[in-house]
């Protein structure tokens, strides 16, 4: 019988596994940073999938763009490559896993949840779920605490990370062996699931418990662009000091916060990164294969998370931003926004990759999905944005003109624009934003320059240990 390459290297993961030291130990003097290749897995550690839908628990195929009309590649992200070889690299741990609802497995032919698969398999013990902003199985709205509770599919307690506590307890590590995490990130800075995972992991290293990060593409890319954030805005939507679009995936993220020390207590931490297999940084999601899943309700289609550093910003506005309709983050809209004029100045300045449309938007509320919709139940003028060209679009650059243009036309119709100031300085990590709309002449060029200034002298740092191509 002959052996596919892929399958013989599970064969030999497992082999080395059966072998390697105790998972609580790390190397002697730093962190037990193990990374595995695209095509192998590392001891000691679990793997996950990367799967796409419009909404919560929902699959569907992406009709995004790829990259020059090339036919989509496979990525397997690191819980498949696990679920393929039985999960045998979890054998004899109890298991606590950091899940949503994007983390499914395919196992004999039946795409499950990973902790579903995880509960089943043979020498695995979940003993724990957690689950990050909008819960395990991605139910709950942006922003909503989410309560401890206990799983209805395996039984299992589920704790929260995003209510009482961001920061997994002794208490509730207490039963774990090792710490294994899921979630599916946009490669934005404010996105708080990579907040989610650095606190994991100071919680993991002060535990003495290893930490295995299930890598997952990065919708936007390897691209590194926008502000930086300020050591003095550290929030839980601004944990790093690293730009809006940090073009790193989850596993790269985690070994530079680390190396960095941008947390402490993580010197000891043993450490492992699943790598992506079939993945590289000039990739979309259309170029992946796999289907969307929302990582948030909102971000219910890849060109959504295209367009959400260029239209975050709009949170902190007099603006709707698309909440409550079928296109958050890719509509603005507002009762004195004048379509025309807009659509006329965006395109004057030949933005790439980027179309923009007339429409209107009626916001209502959609529960499971947003219940606070600026607008509600009202009809008014909107901006659609349509990406042409993933590969051109520049979104960080792209929000600083939806911003000058979208201020100017609050204050032909007399409209206080932002309506919440501080929240638009927390998000974009510094004040550059606000006192360019506040100034009454946004300078864009001088802001966007100020901006790629910021990210290009971080850019270096973030290079400096990339997994993938």
């Amino acid at each position: 019988m002959k052996l596919h390459y892929s399958t013989l290297l599970i064969v030999l993961g497992l082999l080395l596994a059966a072998c390697s030291a105790n998972p609580g130990e790390s190397a002697a003097g730093a962190a037990a940073t193990t990374t595995s290749s695209p095509s192998s897995i590392p001891a000691t550690t679990a793997e996950a999938t990367s799967t796409n839908t419009t909404a919560p628990l929902t699959t569907s195929t992406t009709t995004t763009i790829s990259r020059d009309g090339a036919e989509p590649v496979a990525v397997r992200t690191g819980a498949q490559v696990l679920a393929d070889s039985g999960f045998g690299q979890l054998t004899g741990a109890r298991v606590g896993l950091i899940a949503h609802q994007n983390s499914l497995v395919e196992v004999d032919g039946l795409t499950q949840h990973l902790g579903d698969a995880l509960f089943e398999a043979a020498d695995v013990e979940l003993v724990a779920l957690f689950g990050p902003e909008h819960g395990v199985r991605g139910t709950a709205d942006a922003g909503e605490l989410v309560a401890d509770t206990v799983d209805e599919r395996t039984d299992v307690p589920i704790f929260s990370l995003f209510g009482s506590t961001r920061k997994p307890t002794p208490e509730m590590l207490q039963n774990v062996d090792v710490l294994v995490y899921d979630l599916q990130d946009v490669g934005t800075r404010y996105y708080t699931y990579i907040s989610t995972m650095g606190l994991a992991m100071q919680a993991a290293g002060e535990q003495g418990i290893p930490f295995v990060v299930l890598d997952r593409p990065n919708p936007l890319g390897g691209s590194i662009a926008g502000g930086v954030l300020e050591p003095s805005r550290v929030s839980f939507v601004g944990q790093y000091p690293i730009p809006d679009q940090y073009g790193l995936t989850a596993g790269e993220l985690a070994l530079e916060i680390i190396e960095q020390q941008w947390l402490s207590g993580l010197d000891d931490l043993d450490l492992n990164v699943v790598s992506l297999d079939g993945w590289t940084r000039d990739m979309r999601w259309a170029d992946t294969g796999l289907d969307w899943i929302a990582p948030s309700p909102a971000l219910n289609t890849p060109e959504s998370a295209l367009l959400y550093p260029a239209t975050i910003w709009f949170e902190a506005t007099a603006m709707s931003y698309g909440r409550g309709t079928t296109e958050p983050f890719r509509v603005l809209g507002a009762p004195w926004l004048n379509t025309t004029s807009a659509i006329e100045a965006l395109t004057a300045r030949e933005l790439p990759g980027i179309r923009f449309h007339a429409t209107n938007i009626a916001p209502e509320l959609l529960p499971g999905i947003t219940v606070t919709p600026a607008f509600v139940d009202q009809t008014i003028p909107a901006l659609r944005l349509e990406v042409t060209d993933p590969a051109a679009l520049r979104p960080t650059e792209l929000g600083v003109h939806l911003l000058d243009v979208m201020s100017t036309q609050a204050e032909t119709a007399g409209v206080e624009f932002l309506a919440r100031p501080a929240w638009l300085d927390q998000l974009s990590g510094n004040t550059l934003l606000r006192t360019a709309v506040e100034s009454g002449q946004f300078d864009v060029d001088a802001t966007i320059d100020a901006r790629r200034q910021q990210s290009e002298l971080a850019t270096p740092t973030i290079e400096d240990g990339l997994l993938y191509e």
